[in-house]
């Protein structure tokens, strides 16, 4: 097998601009075109909501809300873990809105695009999704949805005898797993 040829896990990780990311060093400009790019965790959804949040008038009251655009772009960036040029990294600390914001639109777009990728290959990879999902996903084919859950226990038969009604105390001493006090009586009475 050719392995040279073969995408790895770790490839994904890794991108290439078009345009690279523009910055003044020693009085020339050079362009960092290679990104690392990580999966983001909680603590990265929660700071990408606070860049996100604005304090908007509605009603005349003053309202916290969270711009969805703002916010899918703050997490976006988030996802970058370093940029590279000639062996030099611009690690995320020093990676802000106003250094990632002189991105060229077509570049943050190819970001998005593997942001996009990286977090289906972790809904596979967690079991969420199967690989013929993930497949047809990237085909651009439509994607069939599994097999809701089938009623178990006491609702297993509802659809051809929904008309036998099943008292309470029965019905939840089934749920329960176990007789319920009193629910025979019930049930004789």
């Amino acid at each position: 097998m050719d392995t040279k040829s073969t995408p790895t896990i770790a490839s994904l990780y890794d991108l290439t601009l078009a345009d690279g990311l523009p910055v003044q060093s020693d009085g020339r400009e050079i362009r960092y075109r290679t990104v690392r790019l990580r999966e983001t965790n909680i603590f990265d959804e929660r700071e990408a909501q606070k860049v996100a949040e604005r304090v908007v008038t509605v009603g005349g009251q003053p309202r916290l809300m969270v711009s969805d655009a703002d916010f899918r772009y703050a997490l976006t960036l988030r996802h970058v873990d370093w940029m590279e040029c000639d062996g030099n990294k611009l690690h995320s600390a020093v990676l802000g809105d106003d250094v990632l914001g002189k991105l060229s639109s077509h570049d943050l777009g190819l970001i998005e695009k593997r942001v996009f990728l990286l977090t289906l290959a972790a809904e596979v990879r967690y079991g969420n999704m199967t690989q013929e999902q993930f497949d047809a996903v990237m085909c651009g084919q439509e994607v069939k949805p599994t097999q809701a859950p089938q009623p178990v226990g006491p609702t297993t038969g509802m659809g051809a005898n929904a008309a036998e009604p099943e008292s309470g105390p029965t019905l939840l001493a089934t749920y329960a797993g176990a007789g319920a006090p009193g629910a025979a009586q019930s049930d004789a009475a």
